[in-house]
């Protein structure tokens, strides 16, 4: 993130506005990048693909993926795997947690209070947040093992064994909670200047901290890191996917996203959740895109608004952080409302029997191999430019002058990835995530409707969804490379 301040001009009102200003740009490329085809037959073609996966699908995959399910390989059984769950080396990694999390809040209070110089944002925003959505979805649940949350908790349940009262968790919240949280996560992340701060940072996760482990104290540790912890959600979501899974002390490997073939439908709250995880890396890429730019053009031109928003910035409102919000929150909610209808038409199309909320729980799951490969293909370069500048702040982190490791004078390579590498990791991953997708919902369509030709045709609106978003998805990813 780190931003700059620039003024950019829009008829009629100046705008103060942030932008990302790493030392490289934080998901887009300076410059131009010429595709080997025109972007329409990438986007058509993509869109052929998805609907093509569902027509093999359709005529071989005619089980309810109970086998695939229980497929799995034991990979701390090898030899040379079988560290892998020793208690020393879970011990280890939990001190590690913890020590990080205990640096970051040092180095947010009482380091540098330039970005550039203390490791906590660069930590927290692209080594923590990308890296750690990367891990989830290859290796399995690595947060639930280090999430120093729960550690602390557990730790202090041991040292301080106190008596502890746990409420019933409340069904009617689901996960309200952790909704909230994440809303306010991805405001900070995508539009507030407050988390590049190290000071307010430090602040931040201090807060959270105590909403968590008092979540913890007054419900009970896995009812809250089930419903109220956000990052434990989201990894979570991401782990279901990932050909990888810890399970009854051991390592596995499985076919990746069986983990999110479930026989349950999720509450509606849950149901949101996973679109609103969607619709944040959707909107942050249509923040890099010209649509965005017309669009607050449009704003700023508009004869009915003009009034409005004069009164608005002459009271001190920040314009552009007030639409951006706005945008944030109807965004996620024309996502809601669009898998709704297209919910509905999937139940009529399965010959009815099922409540649309209902539906909507049994297939959501099916858009996380989404939301995955959109997070690969947005935060891609992000990871690997922003990401080298925890190389010289590792020797540094309080920007205090120090060179532990001999790092500090490290200088970022911006040529580490082309714009042509990101954008064929684009294509490919999304097509892919969706092609996961398709198959995630084709089997939850077997599970729920016993009639095979029910369960085919409940599947032609979210195949419909699918292809849309593929190519709306590229679409949106191209345009800071090609426009």
């Amino acid at each position: 993130m780190f931003f700059s301040r620039v003024f950019i001009f829009v008829p009629g009102i100046f705008f103060l506005t942030s932008i990302s200003a790493l030392p490289a740009s934080a998901h887009a490329f300076g410059t131009r990048y010429d595709l080997p085809l025109p972007l329409e037959m990438y986007l058509i073609g993509a869109g052929a693909a998805v609907a093509l996966s569902f027509v093999i699908m359709a005529m071989f995959f005619r089980e309810r993926g109970d086998a695939e399910v229980a497929w799995a390989v034991d990979l701390s059984g090898l030899p040379a795997l079988g560290w892998i769950g020793h208690p020393v080396w879970l011990l280890l990694l939990k001190l590690v947690s913890v020590a990080a999390f205990a640096l970051l809040l040092a180095a947010g209070f009482f380091g540098s209070e330039s970005a550039l110089n203390n490791i906590a944002p660069v930590f927290v925003w692209v080594i923590w947040w990308v890296g750690m959505a990367f891990v989830s979805a290859l290796f399995g649940n690595v947060w639930s093992l280090v999430n120093p949350w729960k550690i602390v908790f557990d730790w202090s349940g041991k040292l301080l064994p106190l008596t502890r009262t746990n409420a019933e968790y409340p069904a009617r919240w689901g996960y309200a909670p952790a909704l909230i949280l994440f809303l306010i996560f991805a405001w900070l992340e995508l539009i507030s200047e407050q988390g590049e701060n190290p000071r307010n940072l430090a602040w931040l996760i201090a807060i959270y901290s105590v909403i968590s482990w008092a979540g913890m104290a007054r419900y009970g540790r896995d009812n809250w890191l089930q419903y109220g912890e956000a990052f434990s959600i989201v990894f979570g979501l991401f782990a279901r996917f990932a050909p990888m899974n810890g399970r009854n002390g051991g390592w596995h490997l499985r076919l990746p996203s069986v983990g999110l073939l479930s026989h349950q439908a999720l509450p509606m709250s849950g149901v949101v959740f996973v679109l609103l995880l969607l619709a944040t890396v959707t909107f942050d890429g249509i923040l890099e895109t010209p649509l965005w730019a017309n669009i607050l053009d449009g704003i700023a031109t508009s004869k009915f608004l003009r009034p409005m928003l004069l009164a608005l910035q002459e009271s001190g409102v920040d314009l552009l952080i007030l639409i951006k919000s706005l945008t944030l929150v109807l965004l996620p909610a024309l996502f809601v409302g669009v898998y709704m209808l297209v919910c509905k038409a999937i139940g009529r199309a399965g010959g009815g029997g099922l409540h649309t909320t209902e539906v909507a729980g049994y297939f959501v799951l099916s858009l996380v191999p989404i939301a995955i490969a959109y997070h690969l293909s947005h935060y891609l370069s992000y990871l690997m430019i922003a990401g080298q500048n925890i190389i010289p702040l590792v020797s540094d982190p309080l920007g205090s002058g120090w060179d532990l490791f001999g790092t500090k004078n490290y200088r970022v390579d911006i040529g580490i990835v082309s714009a042509k590498v990101v954008w064929d990791v684009a294509v490919n991953a999304i097509v892919l995530g969706h092609v996961m997708a398709v198959y995630v919902a084709h089997v939850m369509a077997m599970r729920v409707y016993s009639d095979r030709a029910a369960a085919l045709r409940s599947q032609i609106p979210m195949l419909v969804l699918m292809v849309a978003y593929t190519m709306l998805s590229l679409w949106i990813l191209s345009q800071p490379i090609v426009a």
